[in-house]
């Protein structure tokens, strides 16, 4: 799924985002950044697969195998790219890209558990979206097992795009 809207509509035409902050290209909008994202080398050497993405909520998944360490667990850092790769895509929906860009300037994660199979998956949600820096939470778990594998939180700075 390339975005997700939800089941009303403001109008016959237009399908409404789960947002009160919605813009009149929503849609099209998401679909470009989403379509920027699956364009990067690294991205795609994770195989981060987007799953939902709106201003409230950025889901994806990844798999365990080819993103792990020697000893066969998931890697952290790949495990990290995963938590700021969603925490951006959502601070970068509410901020109004493409006319402001998002940053990483801060992630912090706990890892809880490991993954050894499988697939993880991401849920990124807002915790502060302000003019010009986010806070975003980021919980990885195990889609077979549901066991939470890492807790991530990524503070993100919002600035207007230099021509």
């Amino acid at each position: 799924m390339r975005c997700a809207i939800s089941s009303t509509a403001h109008s016959a035409r237009r399908p409404a985002y789960r947002t009160a902050r919605a813009w009149p290209d929503s849609i099209a909008v998401v679909d470009e950044l989403l379509d920027k994202a699956k364009q990067l080398a690294y991205t795609d050497k994770l195989g981060i697969t987007m799953e939902e993405a709106t201003k409230e909520r950025v889901v994806a998944s990844m798999p365990v195998e080819g993103n792990t360490q020697p000893d066969g667990f998931l890697h952290g850092g790949a495990t990290m790219s995963l938590i700021e790769s969603l925490a951006s895509i959502g601070a970068a929906l509410v901020a109004g890209w493409p006319e402001r860009v998002v940053m990483g300037q801060q992630q912090t994660c706990n890892f809880i558990s490991t993954a050894t199979s499988g697939r993880v998956r991401g849920v990124a949600t807002p915790v502060h979206t302000g003019r010009t820096t986010h806070v975003w939470d980021v919980d990885v778990t195990s889609v077979e097992t549901g066991k939470r594998v890492a807790a991530g939180r990524v503070t993100l700075a919002v600035r207007e795009r230099r021509v």
